[in-house]
């Protein structure tokens, strides 16, 4: 799976996959920008290829022989808004993974969402996204807890609840303020929580719950909680992200969002 490419010389083009087998690779396909190419047609991201290259345990870039397209994804290519979740589920593996960490179940994660987004409805892409990172935190270790305190273990109750990267999970209101304290934040800071609402809570899991991607299975994006719950999921996984930096496909979502 093709998740970013870039320039490299006049004519070359820095690849990075996601394999199956490998996990992420860092390939050069040499005159890949020539209009005669052999990758002509191939790297692209969120397309899916078949590759051959030369690989040296003592190299992290290695060189691409060969590139045969297994899929390309026309429905998400004529659809800027489509074009734009897909770049930024590619992004989103890029960004959490380390070079060579093979992780299949990860790439039938990034695999399945990619089919998704060219089959729901238009109103369903958000609600298809956030299950997407939900599965994507799970696969590398870190779901979130998103029906019980991480603290206490308490039920969030009807009302809205706390978020804290950090800590991985939903706060009460009693150990949210009691975080602050022992962070000597500011007043009304929770110590990094997020504030959602619980009908947000329990969209995420509810989502958080299917076991596996259905299309009527996965509902229209509520308008009054799109900005809190892509803020709470943002920030969760730009907190694993760490010195990798921010996820600049999920801005660009942002400024859709604003465009609509």
């Amino acid at each position: 799976m093709v998740l970013r490419t870039r320039r490299q010389g006049e004519t070359g083009k820095l690849v990075t996959l996601f394999t199956e087998d490998h996990g992420k690779l860092r390939v050069m396909a040499n005159g890949a920008r020539r209009p005669k190419s052999r990758f002509a047609g191939c790297l692209e991201v969120g397309w899916s290829v078949h590759i051959a290259c030369s690989m040296r345990d003592d190299r992290d870039l290695h060189t691409l022989s060969e590139a045969e397209l297994v899929r390309s994804r026309p429905a998400l290519v004529a659809d800027l808004r489509r074009l734009s979740y897909a770049a930024a589920a590619c992004e989103i593996v890029d960004r959490l993974t380390i070079e060579h960490e093979a992780s299949r179940r990860l790439f039938r994660c990034l695999t399945g969402v990619l089919g998704g987004l060219e089959e729901v409805e238009e109103p369903q892409l958000e609600s298809l996204f956030w299950y997407y990172q939900l599965r994507v935190a799970e696969a590398l270790g870190y779901r979130p807890e998103l029906e019980a305190c991480v603290l206490c273990g308490s039920p969030p109750g009807s009302g809205p609840g706390w978020f804290s990267p950090a800590l991985g999970g939903v706060l009460c209101r009693g150990c949210a303020r009691s975080e602050a304290a022992s962070d000597r934040a500011a007043p009304g800071d929770f110590g990094g929580a997020r504030r959602v609402a619980g009908d947000g809570l329990r969209l995420l899991a509810e989502l958080q719950g299917l076991r596996s991607y259905r299309r009527e299975a996965i509902p229209p994006a509520p308008a009054a909680l799109t900005g809190e719950i892509r803020g709470l999921l943002r920030g969760f996984l730009e907190y694993h992200a760490g010195t990798r930096g921010r996820l600049r496909s999920l801005e660009f979502l942002d400024t859709l969002k604003g465009r609509g």
